[in-house]
């Protein structure tokens, strides 16, 4: 594992503030690793199935149907962009070895709760958890997924969404307690020490308002689930829209300057968290 920086994920940074402010972010964006623009939220899968060649990580997502429309679109919020984007990033900032579509795209997929190959997946990320409710298979299948190994991370979610989160997973793990997670825990430096828990709003509401929070003022939160042995299975990000600092990493060079270091150095403690523990 490569050493922690200090302050503000250091290397991160300098990867991706320092070059961009030498070159400009068009010019860095068409000399790097194709990079998506613009937000689509599309409800669509673009690729069914495992990737063409699953000899290395794969991000999978959660695909439901929306019950309410408490949080924005629902399972593809933040897609495809904002997971093919992280992987591009994934690849760069790390030696993770990647999955691939034959088409070149990274190895990104999407899943029901119920899809067999749900437990190929080291990590599923379900945006707007809010808008879902899981039936009793649907959950019993989640339990036994993240009791064998797997990690659930839920983000985009803000208050009130909790109190429709919570008992989901209340229903998935039974007695078991959700944890405001503080700073100082190791998910939060394994690879990229962060010196604050980042607050990351939809770049529109930050066009609109200027403000980290999309409801006003709201104190982020970064909840976890553990299992019997201690070890972390689910994350909650609560008042915070990570996904889409990857997303529209190009749309917007303030933007991109204020959020995505922050919303990247995260993900990727997630990953190398999920695949080391």
């Amino acid at each position: 594992m490569k050493p922690k920086t200090s302050t503000h994920a250091r290397r991160l940074t300098v990867i991706l503030l320092i070059v961009v402010a030498l070159l400009g972010v068009g010019d860095w964006l068409a000399a790097q690793t194709q990079i998506w623009t613009g937000g689509y939220n599309l409800q669509t899968p673009i690729n069914y199935g495992l990737p063409d060649r699953s000899d290395g990580f794969t991000l999978c997502r959660l695909r439901y149907r929306n019950v309410r429309r408490a949080r924005k679109s629902g399972w593809g919020d933040d897609y495809p962009n904002g997971d093919y984007n992280f992987l591009q990033r994934l690849g760069e900032l790390t030696k993770i070895t990647l999955s691939r579509w034959n088409n070149g795209y990274p190895g990104f997929a999407q899943f029901t709760a119920l899809d067999p190959n749900l437990f190929r997946c080291p990590m599923v990320r379900m945006q707007n958890a809010a808008n879902n409710e899981f039936s009793d298979e649907e959950a019993e299948r989640l339990r036994e997924y993240l009791l064998k190994g797997g990690f659930l991370w839920m983000d985009d979610n803000w208050d009130p969404d909790l109190e429709l989160i919570r008992p989901n997973l209340s229903r998935i793990l039974p007695g078991h307690q959700l944890i405001d997670l503080p700073l100082e825990h190791p998910l939060f430096s394994s690879l990229y020490r962060l010196d604050h828990l980042p607050q990351i709003p939809a770049i529109n509401t930050w066009l609109r308002t200027g403000q980290d929070s999309e409801i006003g003022p709201a104190t982020v939160h970064y909840y976890g689930i553990f299992d019997d042995r201690e070890h972390l299975i689910v994350l909650v990000s609560m008042n915070s829209d990570v996904s889409d600092s990857w997303e529209r990493e190009g749309d917007n060079p303030d933007y991109f300057v204020r959020y995505s270091p922050f919303g990247y150095s995260l993900g990727v403690n997630v990953v190398t968290w999920v695949l080391t523990h």
